[in-house]
């Protein structure tokens, strides 16, 4: 004979109790279990119960016998098998209510344990009772006689659906629990072992694998709800009930607490978790009611708020809503959005704020668009903004796939499949893309001129250049001179693509003027100057593509090309057109030289290093630079060369690294330690 022993802890529903002639009464809730012989109740329990998986529904529990309901719950050691017995009570006043005794213990093996208390309650047939007092740290000791274990006579059953079986089919609760555990190995909807037995009604009758229906009457009641039961089911693996709580807490205090955003944030990273089943969430708090009765209480603004955030296809929705327009201050309906977005953007994922904002491109390229450029910048640029948080994952996002363009052009492989954009945002950019990034070619793809403006609102004037030329097949000055190194040329090449600036009729007659003087008839001359000094008062205007070359013709449009200097002028070394920094902050850089970057390269690389020091080199391929001479340059002096051409390089990379308007503050040449640049480099370095 072969004995084992478990441990089978208990509690029960917590109500006031008051013994009667034929039993007790309840006088109330207390809000707490009682009868408890275990310190602190498993969570995994707890929120299994909370979520209602295994209540019956209010007054459906017999008078005559209790219903049983059995689950396993949770994985590995943190296995629970729990036994429920529902029984009817009353209250002082004969209103009945479901009273609920559990049992539960821990082991890896939820079946067999599920089956070992099951022959531990039917040879006692515990029910509900509130004088049963238990005390903590005292469970049930269980002395388990495998050989008179009760045989299994498993049901013949085929299918592994979840199935209700009819009161004509009684069977005992060891089949039952044999049925389940069979279904569960074999089912492909994610349910673990779960059983009802003798129910009237379940508040949840989808989340069991095997019914068995107390009536006929029951048993038409399961099927009818079961087939009402709706398609958008939440994953089995979910505290659906924490979710909902959190979204009420979210939306009805203006008080954000950080818990509530943890329940959110971690259930965003539930992949199982679908669009349609986070719709039927927000819509049982009255999302679409606001939106289609235009609803702007607080409660709702933050509402719909949450649920742009949360789910990517209501943005536009969300947006229209709003009624963001161009020019405007926030109104007050805004401004509780913005309030919100502030109070919850700590504790939310980036990278899925920022698939929010791509899902709104394809809208932007649309002729009839029903959002601008500048709604969708007011998400991205405002300082309480919870998508201003993934302005840099959008921004690298867009380039990354810019990028794949470009080298599925070189390749002849198609890579949209590895897209982090829609694959439609860049479906009529794939068509044309042989045309747009031939120098010889010209096709203006004018769709993507909501992006040029975007961008140019962000202050990101790389992309605002890049899609402007797309777009116009010309870069506007204003924009193309707040590129890197666009001082004194009229072309640049970013990401694959020549960036052509735009030429106005002003600058075309100071070339003809100072350059083609020695061709051009007087006549001409004296006419041009008249013009010029009309346009000096005017500014000019755009006369198209043109880039001035040496040789009093068109360029080559695969360089970029540079008016020439003045016959009086002599070049000098550190001029912005050679360096790319402005010579106020090389001047700067110089002076700092020896006290802030020295140290800070040092730092990077060690001191007393050659060029031949594997640190060094690979300091030269960050900064993309490799024709200066280290330890020349680690010298400093204002009149060294080679320190020059280091912190043009060091300007270069801040440039690449910090982009846009907002970071110019940090394009100074100069790296110090423990700073942005210091950091970033020395990350990339080692």
């Amino acid at each position: 004979m072969t004995l084992s022993t478990i441990e089978i802890h208990e509690f029960s529903t917590g109500i006031k109790p008051q013994k009667t002639a034929d039993g007790w009464v309840s006088l109330g809730f207390i809000g707490q279990y009682m009868n408890v012989t275990i310190d602190v109740i498993p969570h995994i329990i707890e929120r299994s119960i909370a979520n209602r998986e295994f209540a019956v529904a209010e007054g459906a529990a017999s008078d005559q016998r209790a219903a049983v309901i059995g689950r396993v719950l949770g994985t590995g050691e943190e296995t629970y098998s729990v036994l429920a017995i529902v029984t009817r009570g009353r209250d002082e006043k004969g209103r009945s209510a479901s009273m609920y005794r559990y049992f539960f213990t821990q082991g890896s093996d939820g079946v067999q344990n599920l089956r070992y208390i099951l022959a531990w309650w039917e040879e006692r047939q515990l029910k509900f009772d509130p004088f049963d007092i238990k005390e903590i740290g005292k469970p049930h000791e269980y002395h388990i006689n495998h050989e008179n274990l009760q045989k299994q006579n498993l049901i013949d059953d085929k299918t592994d659906e979840q199935v209700i079986l009819p009161p004509a089919n009684k069977f005992d609760l060891i089949n039952i629990n044999a049925l389940a555990s069979k279904k569960y190995n074999k089912n492909k909807n994610g349910l673990g072992i779960s059983w009802a037995y003798n129910v009237e009604a379940l508040e949840k009758p989808e989340r069991f694998l095997v019914i068995q229906a107390a009536s006929e009457k029951a048993y038409q009641i399961l099927q009818q709800a079961i087939n009402r039961t709706p398609q958008v089911l939440a994953p089995v693996q979910l505290d659906e009930e924490a979710i909902k709580s959190a979204i009420r807490g979210l939306m009805n205090s203006s008080q954000v607490k950080p818990a509530n955003v943890k329940v959110i944030a971690d259930a965003l990273q539930n992949e199982e978790i679908t669009s349609k089943y986070w719709h039927t969430l927000f819509n049982g708090q009255g999302a679409k009611q606001a939106i289609d009765q235009r609803i702007y209480s607080p409660q709702m603004v933050r509402l719909i708020t949450l649920r742009a955030v949360v789910i990517p296809d209501t943005m536009l929705e969300f947006l229209k809503w709003l009624n963001i327009k161009p020019g405007q201050k926030s109104n007050d309906t805004q401004q509780v959005s913005l309030e919100f977005q502030k109070a919850i953007r700590a504790g939310l994922p980036k990278d899925k704020l920022a698939n929010s904002i791509k899902f709104l491109l394809p809208e932007l390229l649309k002729k009839s668009s029903s959002i601008t450029p500048e709604a969708v910048c007011w998400l991205l640029k405002s300082n309480d903004s919870v998508w201003a948080s993934s302005y840099q994952e959008f921004v690298n996002d867009v380039i990354y796939d810019l990028q794949l363009i470009v080298n599925s052009l070189k390749t002849n492989v198609d890579l949209s499949s590895s897209y982090k954009c829609d694959p439609q945002v860049w479906a009529t950019f794939n068509k044309y893309k042989n045309l747009i990034y031939s120098t010889h070619a010209n096709h203006n793809l004018e769709e993507y001129t909501p992006f040029a403006k975007l961008f140019e609102q962000l202050g990101n004037y790389e992309l605002a250049a890049y899609f402007y030329q797309v777009s116009q097949g010309l870069v506007p000055k204003k924009i193309f001179l707040r590129l890197p190194n666009s001082y004194n040329t009229f072309t640049l090449h970013w990401i694959g693509l020549e960036l052509q600036r735009e030429v106005t009729i002003l600058e075309l007659i100071i070339y003809y003027l100072f350059y083609w003087r020695y061709i051009v008839p007087i006549q001409f001359v004296v006419i041009l100057s008249i013009c010029l000094s009309i346009l000096s008062f005017s500014g000019g205007v755009l006369v198209g593509k043109f880039k001035p070359g040496n040789n009093g013709g068109s360029q080559s449009n695969n360089t970029a090309t540079t008016p020439p200097a003045n016959n009086n002028e002599t070049p000098n070394r550190t001029d912005d057109l050679e360096l790319g920094i402005p010579q106020d902050k090389l001047k700067t850089a110089l002076a700092d030289f020896d006290s802030k970057t020295k140290v800070a390269l040092e730092a990077i690389v060690g001191k007393n290093k050659d060029d031949k020091d594997p640190k060094v080199q690979k300091l030269k391929e960050v900064l993309k630079v490799n024709d200066f001479k280290y330890q020349e340059a680690i010298k400093g002096g204002n009149n060294n060369e080679e320190t020059q051409k280091l912190i043009n390089a060091i300007y270069k990379y801040q440039q690449l690294q910090f982009p846009g308007q907002q970071n110019e503050n940090k394009w100074d040449g100069i790296i110090e330690q423990n700073k942005d640049t210091f950091k970033k480099l020395e990350a990339d370095v080692n």
